[in-house]
């Protein structure tokens, strides 16, 4: 006899895990919210079934508020699965609640920083220590730009270690913005010259620019029979292809001899492979064009593969 409601409750528990998954995209779908919505959808559950099968109204409504709350309180605080990230695992939320109230307990210090040192970061590294780490991205970023404007390697440097520390310990949002963070300093560290990135064990990256003006440069140097003879098949049939019109397959040898190339460490071939994908990217358009332009850009980071003589 409990055969068919035990079914019926399954399904009625699986609808509702889909619901919340529909109705909650990945932007939405925070721990509160997942939890607010498995509540009224139980509860009202519960409330339906007690009516069903006789209950008075007045204990199923009380009936549906109970095991709604109780099943929202379990989800908050167990997590939405069971393979949620540190941050998201049962009682996270309280104990930082409790750690930020311990330390506003806590007797204040006045605020101490080494002269010349941005304040920011070391507010940062605060926040990070009581567990908030959504808000220790925001004095960090002031610190991006502050070690931008006033070229600051090391401070940068910290900057970057400090985002990949939040990008570790935390999920959604949170995760993203501190990637993004840490995309940006990436960027903003090459902009310094090659001397102090040296001295710091960073090597500077050529620029686009600076590439093309090097295989422009490598191609001047000697004629074309001054070259030494092409050994990689895959160029030769590049070639063919290209002169035929078939800028796909040309494209698939080139990456085939950009592989060679780079594994044998031979940037005359190299520079021949960049020199056929750019006339495909001129010649071509639609895919085939931005596969040529991605195939540029693996060419130029094999480049950056050599030894900074070559």
């Amino acid at each position: 006899m409990l055969a068919p409601v035990a079914a019926a409750g399954w399904v009625v528990l699986a609808l509702t895990d889909l619901g919340v998954r529909i109705a909650l995209f990945r932007a939405q779908r925070t721990q509160g919210m997942v939890s607010v919505l498995w509540a009224l959808l139980f509860g009202l559950f519960l409330w339906a079934g007690a009516k069903v099968i006789g209950v008075s109204q007045l204990r199923s409504i009380l009936f549906g508020l109970v095991g709604g709350v109780a099943i929202g309180l379990v989800v908050y605080l167990r997590g939405a699965a069971l393979d949620d990230p540190a941050v998201a695992q049962p009682g996270a939320y309280h104990r930082r609640l409790l750690a930020r109230r311990r330390t506003g307990r806590a007797p204040r210090t006045q605020y101490q920083t080494r002269p010349g040192r941005t304040r920011e970061l070391d507010q940062a590294r605060i926040e990070i220590a009581r567990g908030e780490l959504g808000e220790a991205l925001r004095p960090l970023e002031e610190a991006e730009r502050v070690a931008v404007a006033q070229r600051k390697l090391d401070e940068l440097l910290e900057v970057r270690e400090i985002a990949g520390v939040i990008a570790a310990r935390s999920w959604g949002h949170t995760k993203e913005a501190a990637e993004r963070l840490a995309a940006k300093v990436d960027d903003q560290i090459q902009t310094f010259p090659a001397e102090a990135l040296a001295a710091v064990g960073i090597q500077k990256e050529p620029s686009h620019e600076e590439l093309a003006a090097r295989f422009a440069e490598k191609q001047l140097e000697a004629p074309a029979a001054a070259r030494p003879p092409v050994t990689t098949p895959e160029l030769t049939r590049a070639r063919i292809a290209l002169d035929s019109g078939a800028f796909r397959t040309a494209l698939f040898h080139l990456d085939e001899a950009r592989r060679v190339s780079v594994a044998q460490r031979k940037l005359d071939e190299l520079v021949e492979v960049h020199a056929l994908a750019e006339v495909v990217a001129e010649r071509s358009e639609g895919r085939t064009h931005a596969a040529s332009e991605r195939l540029i850009g693996k060419v130029e980071a094999g480049v950056r593969s050599f030894a900074p003589a070559s």
